[in-house]
């Protein structure tokens, strides 16, 4: 079953505000409540989706009701056990090996939902 774990850096977001990016880099940028602004870099970036959790309303009501002893609620997460990690799978049959892939998602306050598949830990900059 899919769990949440917190992410190496703790920070909450506020404000997702842009992302950029393409051939597997990417760039987000986001804003605390404090108003202090940082950027996620992505690097060797297999797959990602952009979505607002109204769209997710059933795979976050699972999370939350599974939720491990400890989880802060930060807006950064590493999705143990990944059903998307499963489905992404299936997608390539095996023309990608995906061993090393973690799935990370990210999400503010505002309820944009940044998830990713990607074998390099994402990071954090202040900017």
């Amino acid at each position: 079953m899919q769990k949440l774990v917190n992410y190496d850096v703790i920070i909450d977001i506020d404000l997702i505000e842009n992302i950029t990016g393409a051939n597997q880099y990417f760039e987000v940028f986001f804003s605390t409540k404090e108003k202090i602004r940082y950027k996620i870099v992505l690097e060797w970036v297999w797959d990602m989706r952009y979505s607002i959790e109204n769209a997710n309303i059933d795979r976050f009501h699972e999370f939350r009701t599974c939720l491990p002893e400890g989880l802060i609620d930060n807006g950064t997460f590493i999705v143990e056990d990944s059903e998307y990690i499963k489905y992404f799978e299936q997608q390539v049959m095996g023309t990608m090996p995906i061993d090393k892939l973690k799935h990370y998602i990210f999400y503010d306050t505002v309820d944009s939902v940044i998830d990713v598949l990607t074998e390099k830990k994402p990071i954090i900059i202040k900017i």
